[in-house]
């Protein structure tokens, strides 16, 4: 019934998520017992949706973005940089800029950190 009223006021082709799906989730995760500490992150690359992205990081889960245009994505939906991990074997032109920034990085590989 929901899909047909979709289709209907919306139309396809159209993305629909469940908001309180996306909450239960990201809520486990953030309570996932540790020891030392962890830091949960969202892959935007699954869905870069910036309303998706706004609701991980208004429950407190941070952003691992896989390229610079990712990172440039999130950094427009509104996340502040400290909150967002570039993880990625190519690094943007702008890596520099993104640093300083305050983007985190998790360096793939030693030739990342020359």
């Amino acid at each position: 019934d929901t899909v047909r009223r979709v289709q209907s006021e919306i139309g396809t082709p159209c993305y629909v998520y469940d908001l309180r799906t996306l909450r239960e989730q990201a809520k486990l995760a953030l309570a996932f017992p540790n020891a030392y500490g962890l830091t949960v992150r969202y892959a935007m690359k699954a869905a870069p949706n910036a309303a998706i992205l706004r609701i991980f990081d208004a429950l407190g889960v941070h952003i691992d973005a896989s390229s610079g245009y990712e990172v440039r994505r999130a950094l427009a939906a509104g996340i502040q940089p400290h909150k967002i991990s570039l993880s990625s074997q190519e690094l943007p032109d702008d890596f520099a800029e993104l640093i300083d920034m305050g983007v985190h990085i998790n360096a793939c590989s030693l030739s990342a950190l020359a």
